[in-house]
């Protein structure tokens, strides 16, 4: 084995090393496990495409600063938000989310993707949305989001302003 070929194999063992430990580092975890009840199941009927979301603890809560807020065409609204426990996030969180925990509040607003609309029809959430800067508890499934990769509160059942 040449030289370069060498120090190639070591840079490639040594860079999957890194991405190894990394994603041991962040695995993303739910920070708590709730009782089913204090999640409402009833609103797993109106997520759009729920097929692109794998449940990897039903009902859970996560502390944390709201950073954004953003309105989607499916009706959701997207909060990012910087959570007090890092190990909510998993690598792609970390990479690509900007360390941040997307949430999700569904019907929210109506959707203008035609497509989306079936899943808001006749429902619009009560969900109590924060202002960005706010120190919010939100509770909600937590789950990978396999179109993105990353780890999420979706759908979000409550959103409690704490002080």
């Amino acid at each position: 084995m040449s030289r370069t070929s060498r120090i190639v194999m070591v840079m490639l063992v040594a860079l999957a090393a890194f991405f190894g430990l990394a994603e041991l580092r962040y695995a993303g975890r739910a920070p708590v496990k709730l009782p089913a009840a204090n999640c409402d199941a009833g609103l797993w009927q109106h997520v759009y495409e729920k097929d692109r979301l794998q449940v990897v603890e039903p009902c859970t809560a996560v502390v944390g600063k709201v950073v954004s807020l953003h309105p989607s065409s499916d009706g959701d609204l997207h909060i990012s938000l910087d959570p007090d426990d890092s190990s909510v996030l998993n690598l792609v969180n970390v990479v690509h989310g900007r360390r941040k925990l997307v949430v999700e509040v569904i019907c929210e607003h109506p959707p203008s993707d035609a497509e989306a609309q079936s899943a808001c029809s006749d429902f619009r959430s009560s969900v109590t949305i924060p202002g960005v800067g706010d120190r919010v508890r939100i509770t909600g499934a937590y789950v990978t989001d396999h179109d993105n990769g990353w780890r999420e509160i979706h759908p979000v059942t409550r959103i409690e302003v704490l002080r």
